[in-house]
């Protein structure tokens, strides 16, 4: 089984040259190719928030937790006002068991919009935090705010 570093790493130099072979690129999954793709992207833009969203889940389902963690703090610098990115933030963060970093970032997405309590509660992305007294008051302030617009 491929350790964090080997299955996360960036293709060889030798990869990246114009000659690829053909076996090369069978050997390689289609996450790997997406990634790949959506960083040569970066290479000439690198503040091109599509891009690197979608590399940042990228990341996250390879299983490269740390490099999507940095996506996402980049995201956060340029978009700091999105509940999204806030939102993913945490995820991140929980995924690497940054506990009080993921909280901060989760408490940061509520006041910019985030409200959707069924998801946080379902998304695997936030287990580290499920038992954290703060995530409780969390989910328990979410349900509050949900019962008062449910009322008006």
């Amino acid at each position: 089984m491929p350790t964090d570093n080997e299955k996360c790493s960036k293709p060889a130099e030798d990869e990246l040259d114009s000659t690829w072979r053909l076996s090369t690129l069978r050997k390689r999954s289609q996450l790997d190719f997406e990634i790949d793709f959506f960083e040569r992207i970066l290479s000439r833009d690198p503040n091109y928030v599509e891009v690197l969203m979608n590399l940042g889940e990228l990341f996250s389902e390879k299983g490269c937790h740390r490099r999507a963690l940095q996506v996402d703090l980049r995201l956060a610098q340029l978009k700091p006002l999105s509940d999204t990115v806030m939102y993913n933030l945490a995820c991140s963060h929980s995924m690497l068991h940054q506990k009080s970093e993921s909280l901060e970032a989760l408490h940061r997405a509520i006041d910019l919009g985030f409200d959707d309590v069924e998801f946080l509660l379902a998304d695997p992305d936030l287990t580290a935090l499920r038992d954290h007294p703060e995530f409780v008051r969390i989910v328990s302030h979410l349900n509050g705010i949900q019962r008062k617009q449910q009322v008006v």
